[in-house]
Parts: C-alpha cells; structure tokens; sequence
C-alpha cells in the first residue's frame, strides 16, 4: 500500500478557514486551542475570527464551531487566528529519506519582543502567527521538541528580517503575543531522532518556517499598507 505524503494536496482553504485532513492519525504535539498538548489526529484546522472575538469561552466555542463544520472532536487540533487566512503561506522540503510540510498564516499586529513582556499586559487575543510542521517520517520525542525550538528560532530570524518592532518597547519583535504550533509526523519511513538547527530535519524545518513566515509577512504588510 502506498504511503500518503502529507503536502498541500491535503489541504483546504477557504476565508473562513485552513484544514488539512490525513487518512490516518499522525502524532502530534501542539498548542492548539483544541486537543492541545499530546495525541494522535487526523484533522487539523486554523480558523479565521474577528480581532474583536470573545475569547471567554474560545474552547467551549471552538468545538461547537468544529461540529458545525463536521470535523470530529476527537480527531481534531484546532487553532485560531484574526489573520486574512488568504494570505497563507506553504512549502514542501524534501530530504533522500524524509520530507517536511510547513503552513504558515501571520501577522504582526501586537508583536512583542518576549525578553521584555513584562512591560506588557496580558492580552489573550487569538494567535497571530500559527505554524504548523508535518513530518513524512519517524519522529523521536525529542525529535519533536526540539522541532519547536528550531521553528521559533527560525520565526525569530523571519520578523528580524522583516525589522518587525515591539509597539510598547521599541525592540525587535520575537513573536506576537498569541503565536501557536504544532509538530505532526506520520510516523512511517526513517527514524529521525533529533531536529537541532544543523540536523538533517531541523535545517528542512528552518528553512520552511524562515521562508512561509517571510512571505506570510510580506502578504500580510501588502494587505495593511505597511
């Protein structure tokens, strides 16, 4: 039986949101509005919402959402986002014995430089930059965690590039205030026990994450006018 390969074929996208459907559970880590932490899943969404959403009850209306567009709870990481999903951006790396799938949807909006968010208020707005990194490979646990660390490293460099500021501090951004990822493998194929920024996979996801959240950025500074 053929393997599938996750890659844009699998995605949908619309105004209202960005779902990517896998004919099995991939393991994933994530930090998801929805089945956030740990698991096997198959359906992934990022939804639009207005910047004025009530984030009072967003997981009780998050699910509700997930119902109404047929995706089934247990099966489903679900983030959000007031970004133009329009202006997502993808890209697919390719190494001889694995490959990497990389969705990025963001905007700069409240860009925060993390060394100093003390000098902020807590704002729980919905997330702003969401990567999402799907592996065509075995992933150690490891391998997974460090997946994180190099993608935010990589987003870091990405609003660098862009000389993305903090509005209160006046210091370069690090991220926005309510960024999110997740880290998905399909668990076939070659083990790859480590994704440090100069491993095999963790320079496809360096490379993926730096250059959607490049063009994620640029789309979304042409929409605003900056």
């Amino acid at each position: 039986m053929k393997r599938e390969i996750i890659n844009h074929h699998l995605l949908t996208c619309s105004k209202n949101q960005i779902i990517l459907q896998s004919s099995r559970p991939l393991k994933t880590i994530s930090s998801g509005v929805t089945n956030a932490g740990t698991g096997w899943y198959k359906t992934f969404v990022n939804r639009h919402v207005s910047k004025n959403y009530n984030c009072d009850s967003h997981h009780e209306e998050m699910q509700d959402y997930l119902q109404q567009i047929g995706a089934k709870r247990e099966e489903t990481v679900g983030m959000m986002t007031a970004v133009q999903l329009e202006d997502v951006c993808w890209g697919f790396y390719e190494e001889e014995t694995f490959s990497v799938f990389v969705v990025v949807t963001a905007g700069v909006g409240n860009a925060v430089d993390a060394s100093m968010s003390d000098r902020h208020s807590f704002d729980h707005s919905p997330g702003t930059i969401n990567i999402w990194v799907f592996i065509n490979g075995r992933v150690s646990e490891a391998a997974s965690i460090q997946g994180i660390m190099t993608a935010t490293e990589s987003k870091v460099k990405a609003l660098a590039a862009h000389n993305v500021k903090d509005p209160v501090t006046g210091s370069g951004a690090t991220g926005t205030s309510t960024d999110s990822i997740l880290i998905a493998s399909t668990e076939e194929g070659v083990l790859l026990e480590y994704a440090g920024t100069i491993t095999p996979l963790g320079k496809r996801i360096s490379k993926g994450v730096y250059e959607c959240t490049i063009h994620a950025i640029s789309k979304y500074k042409k929409r605003v006018g900056t």
